[in-house]
């Protein structure tokens, strides 16, 4: 009985110790979420500006290989 009620407290000081770290991570997410909603103009701006959306016809197939290989060279040398 004395084995749990020692293993009891130990946990619920642990948990206490660790709801700030858990408080303050949850604080920094909401901030960076909020910036990210501030701003998505931006983004969308940015990646218009890069010259890769075109307009595109179903109908259209002379092009095609040419747009193809325009996809794989833009997407070949980004690295996650």
């Amino acid at each position: 009985m004395l084995r749990d009620f020692v293993r009891l407290s130990l946990s619920l000081v642990l948990l206490l110790l660790a709801l700030p770290f858990l408080a303050i991570s949850f604080t920094v997410a909401l901030l960076c979420a909020a910036v990210a909603a501030l701003f998505p103009r931006y983004r969308r701006r940015r990646r218009a500006e890069t010259g890769m959306r075109q307009s595109t016809n179903e109908f259209s197939f002379e092009n095609a290989l040419a747009a193809y290989e325009q996809l794989i060279g833009a997407h070949a040398w980004r690295r996650p």
